[in-house]
């Protein structure tokens, strides 16, 4: 139940877990060296396998170094301007509570995404690098299995920190795609905006009745009255 906790806490939160998994592997790095153990197994390998896989190893580190910067920066800021826009727009709602759910998910959203784009402009920052320089080729020269085990070793291992940058900023930009995601569907079914409709009145059917009747009784004469009290009077 722990261990489910703590990696549901990770997924919500993996900018935390990453600081501190990275403090940890480079201390492990910078102190431990490489276990006498994993050189020994690694120089079972002959020195043309071990120089070729400190190449891969070198080429992995560049491009994963790449792809963080390139594609997880990008998708960050543009993702970033669209939830900041999402929380601007919301100002436009008719008045509700739900308003104020909107704007906390619009604005979460964006300080997940702004930390995705830290963590990727981590990728800038040099990172040992093992495996060349001078004391490298005296070590090529001599032969030396045990350096070239040592060196591919450490390099493996600052790429797992490499490859934990990446997938932080990735979990970071995804969890803040998911809120920005509940804040439009949100919208969506449970802000109702008010249209406004032009109402033209219409006379009712009584006064219609009224009107045509009206229309149909004859025009009285001004002098009509007049002339039955004349009709009147000779007639007595």
């Amino acid at each position: 139940m722990k261990n489910l906790f703590l990696l549901i806490f990770e997924e919500l939160f993996p900018f935390i877990f990453f600081v501190k998994n990275k403090r940890r592997k480079i201390n492990q790095i910078q102190t431990k060296n490489a276990p006498a153990q994993v050189i020994k197994e690694y120089s079972i390998l002959s020195l043309e396998k071990l120089n070729q896989r400190l190449a891969e190893e070198h080429d992995r580190a560049t491009k994963i170094d790449n792809k963080t910067v390139k594609f997880t920066l990008g998708l960050s800021v543009s993702l970033t301007i669209l939830s900041t826009v999402s929380g601007t727009l919301v100002k436009l709602l008719p008045g509700n509570n739900i308003n104020y759910t909107i704007i906390f998910l619009c604005g979460m959203s964006s300080v997940f995404m702004l930390i995705a784009g830290i963590i990727s402009l981590g990728a800038l920052k040099t990172l040992p690098k093992y495996g060349y320089g001078t004391r490298h080729e005296i070590s090529a020269e001599r032969k030396e299995k045990s350096h070239f085990a040592k060196v591919l070793f450490l390099q493996e291992e600052i790429n797992i920190v490499r490859h934990l940058r990446n997938e932080s900023a990735y979990q970071c930009l995804r969890n803040g795609f998911l809120l920005l995601l509940m804040a439009l569907i949100i919208s969506m079914f449970f802000i109702h905006i008010p249209v406004e409709t032009n109402h033209t009145s219409y006379p009712s059917n009584c006064t219609v009745v009224i009107d045509k009747n009206a229309a149909t009784k004859e025009p009285i004469a001004p002098n009509s009255n007049k002339k039955k009290k004349a009709i009147t009077n000779q007639l007595t």
